[in-house]
Formats: C-alpha cells, structure tokens, sequence
C-alpha cells in the first residue's frame, strides 16, 4: 500500500522555522502569516529590554539548506529568488530579513533585503536575476547576533528619516557653518534670542539623528541637559532657556561633528552609488564635492 510521502523540502522548511524560533530571545514575538506565496513566511516584532512591545516589526524569509557549502571567501550566494519577489521586498515599508538555515550544523544566517539591493543597485535594476550573498560572519546567535539584528534592523527602520535628515543637513550646511561661527566666543551671559534658539535647536537635533545613525561619536548633550545645565549657571529671571555661554563651549564640538558627518555621508553614499545615481544624482555629486574641510562646492 502506497502512502503520501513528505517532500524533502517541506522537511528542510520546518526545521529552519523550529530553529529559527529557538535562536531569537524568548520575549520576542513570531507572528506567523497564512499565505506564504509572497515571499513572507512571518513577521518578527521586537520586545525591548524592559519586556515593552514595542510594535516595530520586521518580515522574515526562511530559507534552508541541509547544508551549506561556503565558498573560500567565507560567502555563500543565496539564488533562485525570482526577481519580483525581490521587487515586492523593496518597496515594502517594513524591513526584510532573510535567514538561512544551516540544517545539519543547527545555524542561521541573516541579511538584510534592502541593505543588499541598495549595495548592490546596478544588478537589481537589471530586473533579470538578483542574488543574495551571504557572509559566514552574519551568524545569528545569542547576544552578539540580537545585537547585529537589531542594528540592521534599525538601519533599515529608520532609513527614510536619514534620508530626509540628509537633505536637511545638505540644505542647511552653509547656515549651520555660519550659525557656528556667530556663536562662537560671543559675550557669555547674553542669552540666546527665540530666532536662534530654534534654529539651534534644529541643527542640535539633525546632527544627534545623523550621528546616531552613521554611529559617529557625539559629546554634545541633549537639548534638555543643555537647558537644566543653563538655567543652573545663569537662573531663569531673564526668561531664556539658553545663553551664549553654552552654544561658546560646544560650537567647536558641532563644528568637528560637521566635518566627521560630511566625510562619512561621502564614504556612505560611495557605498551606494548605483543606488543614489540612480535615484537623486544631484545629491551625490554634491556631497562628494564637499572638500574635508568643509568647503561647499559651489558658491
């Protein structure tokens, strides 16, 4: 009597589920998906250290093999992806992980969709075929591998508001520059006017955000220690949540960060270059015409 038999890949799929549940923390939550056809197998939302749901989700593509063969440089390129999955991965507002599933040896690998397609432009607006390679060093395992996850995550999860930071800063730099230099060695105990104030504000808040984001050092305190440590120094009788005392002690800090922002917005959208040729030229000749010293390229 003959009976069903379960193809080897429904058995490969399972099992990289089955370790992909026991590799992420406890705490976190898998979300599993009814239809499986669009290249989505589960959501993934993050649970933060204090056990907070914190509603930010990430889509997973499992992936298995009973074992995987790597190359001599430590890679292995993922293929058979059909090209508009990979479409329908791009223009997803969630970020999209896939994880390979090492069978026999019990390890998971990870990579991040976008990252991939943004680094790799020119092959994927070929609209032909589109790999995925993936390093020997991408193990997903215990703290070392919730660390790595969740920065790419956040990488890609905050990725249109760098973008747009990116055009402020580009926009503003030669005010920022000037807005420097006016502040810098002024009478101390003036305070600061509304005017400037909100501009200061703005300039201290686009570069925490660049700087956190291109993980840049940045001493400069936030705006609320900023204000207490103001208010300590000169009191609050005049009304002024800030004076030029404070913008005089840090604006050699915002001038250095401004240099380290535009040498690393160079390196960056180097990395990306198909990508950023491809979709807003203008930009990337600009930034990579910035000297290192900070001198625009045009008037």
């Amino acid at each position: 009597m003959r009976l069903p038999k379960r193809p080897k890949q429904h058995t490969l799929e399972s099992a990289s589920f089955k370790l992909f549940s026991s590799k992420i923390p406890d705490s976190w939550i898998i979300r599993e998906v009814t239809e499986r056809d669009y290249g989505i197998d589960c959501y993934l939302e993050l649970v933060n250290d204090d056990d907070e749901l914190t509603g930010h989700l990430a889509l997973i593509q499992l992936k298995s093999r009973q074992f995987i063969s790597w190359s001599n440089d430590e890679t292995y390129t993922l293929t058979g992806v059909k090209i508009a999955t990979s479409n329908y991965w791009y223009k997803l507002s969630v970020p999209v992980f896939i994880f390979l599933a090492d069978i026999d040896k019990q390890e998971l690998f990870m990579l991040s969709v976008n990252y991939w397609i943004k680094r790799n432009f020119s092959e994927f607006t070929k609209q032909k075929t589109f790999n995925y390679r993936f390093q020997k060093s991408s193990i997903f395992e215990g703290k070392d591998g919730v660390f790595e996850f969740k920065f790419d995550f956040y990488y890609e999860h905050y990725r249109q508001q760098f973008e747009n930071e990116l055009l402020f800063f580009l926009t503003n730099l030669r005010h920022f520059q000037d807005f420097q230099s006016k502040h810098n060695n002024r009478d101390f105990h003036l305070g600061i006017e509304s005017t400037d104030l909100i501009y200061f504000e703005a300039m201290h808040r686009n570069f925490r955000f660049l700087c956190s984001y291109l993980n840049l050092s940045n001493k400069i305190p936030s705006l609320l220690e900023l204000k207490k440590n103001s208010q300590e120094k000169f009191g609050d009788e005049r009304n002024y949540e800030l004076y030029e005392d404070d913008l005089t002690e840090w604006v050699i800090e915002f001038e250095k960060l401004t240099l380290e922002i535009i040498k690393e917005l160079k390196s960056f959208l180097d990395g990306e270059l198909a990508y950023w040729l491809n979709i807003n030229p203008t930009v990337y000749n600009y930034v990579i015409n910035i000297k290192d010293d900070g001198q625009l390229p045009y008037p």
